[in-house]
C-alpha cells in the first residue's frame, strides 16, 4: 500500500492512498472462502461450487463487501502510518475501483496546532454583591402574592386589582383569531397588552363588554402581531385579591418557619447566593473571553458546521416544544438560523479546544473522587439516586467520556479564575 499526505485547509489533512494488487486479491479470496460453504448455485450441492462459479453468480455482493474492507483497512494503516488523530470521519473522494487496483484519496480534519499564549494572569471586573434597598420586600411580596385568596364580588362592577373571569372571542381583521372560556383576567396598571385592564374597569357580571387594543408584536401567531384587535368579552365573575399579612402565619403557610423573621432572613440568604452566583458566572465568563481574545487558533470548518447544525436544531426542538408546533422550516428561514449561530458555535468550538490544551498541559485528570461528586451535583439536580447515575455512565462508555471532558474543563476553568486578576 502506498501512501502519501498534503495539507487541505486549516486543520485537514488530505490522504492519498493506493492499495495494491496482492491485498485486493486477498480479500476476494476471503470474501468467496466466507461464503463457499453456504452458497446456493445451481446445479451444485451448498458448498460445492468452484470459485469460478461463485464468481459469475456472487460479484457484485463481492465487489461491495471487498471495497467497504479494503477502504476501512485501508485507511485505517494509513493515519497510523502517517501518525494522524482524526476528529471526524474521512470524507472520501475519486475512488477508484478494479479487481487489481484501488486508488482514493481521503480528507480528514485533525486536531488544531495550539500554542497557548496567555492563560494565567487574565482580568475582568466582578460585580459587587450588596443587596439593594427594596429586593427583600420584593421577594416577599411575590411570596404574599402566591398565597392570595379570592373572594367573590357582589354588588359592584370590576374594579383595578381584581381578577374577572370571563369568555371571550378575539377578532382581527374581520377574522376570529382566538376563543376561550372561564379565563382569569387580574386588572393591573402594568399588562402585557397596553389599555386591556383599564376598559375591563366597569365591567358587570352577565354583561358583555368590547375591548379594543393593539397587540404587542411578539404576539402569536404571528400574522396578528402588531394589529388592532377587538375582544368581545362576557363577564361571568369578579373576585377580589385577598392578600395575607406579613406575619408568623403567613410565615408558617410559606415553608417550615416559625416566625415572619426567619423568613425574612431565609430570602436574605438566597438573594445574596443567588447575587454571589451570577457575579461568578458573569466574572467567569469575562475572562474566558479574554482567554479567547489573547489565543487564536485554526477552527476545524467541518467540527464548527456540525456544531452549527446541533445549535440549529437544539433551537428548533425547543422553540416547537413551546409553542407546540411541528413540521419543517423553509431552507431559507434554516440558511438565517445556520448564519445566527455561527458566532455561537465558533466560539464553543474555539474555547472547546483550549480548555482541552489546559487540562493537557496542566495534567488535570478526572480521577475516582471528581467522578463520585459529579454523580451526587447531577443526581440532586434530577432528583435521582447517585448510584444509578454512576450505573448509567459506567454503562455508557461515550457518555463517561464526555463526563470526564466536563470535570477536566471545570479544573481549566477554575485554574484560569484561580490565576486571574480581579479588576473594579
Amino acid at each position: 500500500m502506498k501512501v502519501s499526505i498534503k495539507d487541505g485547509k486549516a486543520c485537514e489533512k488530505i490522504l492519498n492512498v493506493e492499495v495494491d494488487e496482492n491485498e485486493i486479491r486477498r480479500e476476494f479470496d476471503e470474501f468467496y472462502k466466507s461464503i463457499g460453504p453456504q452458497a446456493k448455485v445451481p446445479g451444485f450441492r451448498p458448498g460445492k461450487a468452484p470459485r469460478n462459479v461463485l464468481a459469475m453468480h456472487y460479484q457484485n455482493e463481492a465487489r461491495e463487501s471487498v471495497l467497504k474492507r479494503l477502504l476501512e483497512e485501508s485507511y485505517r494503516k494509513a493515519i497510523q502510518e502517517k501518525s494522524l488523530n482524526p476528529i471526524s470521519f474521512p470524507t472520501l473522494e475519486d475512488v477508484d475501483f478494479k479487481d487489481t487496483r484501488l486508488s482514493y484519496k481521503a480528507r480528514l480534519e485533525i486536531r488544531p496546532k495550539i500554542k497557548l499564549s496567555q492563560v494565567t494572569g487574565l482580568s475582568a471586573a466582578k460585580a459587587i454583591t450588596e443587596l439593594k434597598a427594596g429586593e427583600v420586600d420584593e421577594a416577599l411580596k411575590r411570596i404574599q402574592e402566591s398565597l392570595v385568596q379570592f373572594q367573590a364580588v357582589e354588588g359592584r362592577p370590576a374594579g383595578m386589582g381584581d381578577v374577572v373571569i370571563a369568555d371571550y372571542i378575539c377578532v382581527s381583521e374581520g377574522k376570529e383569531i382566538e376563543k376561550r372560556s372561564d379565563e382569569w383576567f387580574e386588572l393591573r396598571e402594568k399588562e402585557f397588552i397596553a389599555g386591556f385592564s383599564a376598559q375591563l374597569v366597569g365591567a358587570e357580571i352577565g354583561k358583555e363588554r368590547e375591548v379594543k387594543v393593539k397587540l404587542p408584536e411578539s404576539a402569536q401567531p404571528k400574522e396578528v402581531a402588531g394589529k388592532d384587535a377587538i375582544f368581545k368579552i362576557t363577564v361571568k365573575e369578579i373576585k377580589s385579591k385577598i392578600l395575607p399579612v406579613l406575619d408568623d402565619e403567613m410565615a408558617k403557610e410559606a415553608g417550615e418557619f416559625k416566625t415572619f423573621a426567619e423568613l425574612k432572613e431565609k430570602i436574605e440568604r438566597d438573594l445574596q447566593a443567588q447575587k454571589e452566583k451570577e457575579a461568578e458566572a458573569a466574572f467567569e465568563k469575562s475572562l474566558l473571553e479574554e482567554l479567547l481574545k489573547r489565543n487564536k487558533i485554526d477552527l476545524p470548518e467541518g467540527l464548527v458546521a456540525r456544531r452549527i447544525d446541533h445549535l440549529v436544531q437544539d433551537f428548533l426542538q425547543h422553540s416547537r416544544a413551546r409553542h407546540g408546533k411541528t413540521g419543517e422550516i423553509s431552507k431559507e428561514e434554516r440558511e438565517k438560523l445556520h448564519e445566527e449561530f455561527s458566532e455561537e458555535a465558533r466560539r464553543q468550538v474555539h474555547l472547546a479546544f483550549l480548555l482541552d490544551e489546559i487540562a493537557l498541559k496542566e495534567n488535570f485528570q478526572a480521577a475516582a473522587e471528581d467522578l463520585k461528586k459529579k454523580y451526587e451535583e447531577l443526581a440532586s439536580q434530577i432528583r435521582q439516586p447517585a448510584e444509578v447515575l454512576q450505573k448509567y455512565y459506567e454503562s455508557h462508555e461515550d457518555q463517561m467520556e464526555g463526563l470526564r471532558d466536563r470535570i477536566r474543563n471545570e479544573k481549566a476553568i477554575a485554574f484560569i479564575k484561580k490565576n486571574a486578576k480581579v479588576t473594579g
